[in-house]
């Protein structure tokens, strides 16, 4: 029996090898012959996404009769949509497998009972996807608002700087500033590397 191993991940995201390594011992284990399909974008319904389609069209023609994912948010993130997928894939006689949502498996179970149970489970799961995004994008929002619209890190208050050099002066060792300042020894060092000459040699 031939699956779909199906790998995405955000344009953030530069190491997919751990999602594929898990997806094909799943793969493995479930005595599937399998071929990957691997694309690196969003997963929000509207962005197109070919692989993604490209798999649903192969289970259509009974071409695989498994999907196996590292997660169900990696498949799509909309609820409605990821609900809308397992019941056309279960339609196509294509059952679904994540590594991370081990419970999935209730949802391959035959008649009215997995019926009932892919109802419930894929749409809380699909609920809980969407409220995370939205907390991120709501975090997103906060860090731009408190940074008045700058991103990147604030520059470092010009007092910190002085008590810095102050303590330099002083011969205090980089690690012992660092603790007492509150900043790591590589901030501190770089403090520095500023202004030398505020330093007796």
């Amino acid at each position: 029996m031939k699956c779909a191993i199906y790998i995405r991940t955000s344009t953030t995201e530069q190491t997919p090898e751990k999602q594929l390594a898990e997806c094909i011992e799943v793969a493995t284990n479930k005595g599937y012959e399998y071929e990957v399909f691997e694309e690196q974008l969003s997963g929000y319904k509207d962005i197109k996404r070919p692989k993604y389609e490209e798999v649903k069209e192969r289970a259509r023609k009974g071409e695989i009769k498994a999907v196996v994912v590292w997660a169900l948010d990696r498949w799509i993130r909309n609820r409605d949509t990821l609900l809308e997928d397992v019941t056309i894939l279960k339609n196509y006689g294509c059952r679904i497998h994540s590594v991370k949502e081990a419970w999935v498996e209730t949802i391959n179970i035959e008649g009215s009972l997995g019926r009932t149970l892919q109802d419930f489970l894929i749409g809380l799961i699909g609920s809980l996807a969407e409220m995370e995004s939205e907390r991120k994008s709501e975090r997103v929002k906060m860090a731009y608002k408190s940074h008045k619209g700058k991103w990147g890190r604030p520059a470092m208050h010009t007092n910190k700087k002085k008590i810095v050099w102050d303590l330099l002066s002083k011969g205090l060792s980089l690690r012992v500033i660092a603790k007492e300042v509150n900043l790591s020894v590589g901030a501190v060092h770089k403090i520095k590397q500023e202004n030398p000459s505020q330093i007796p040699p």
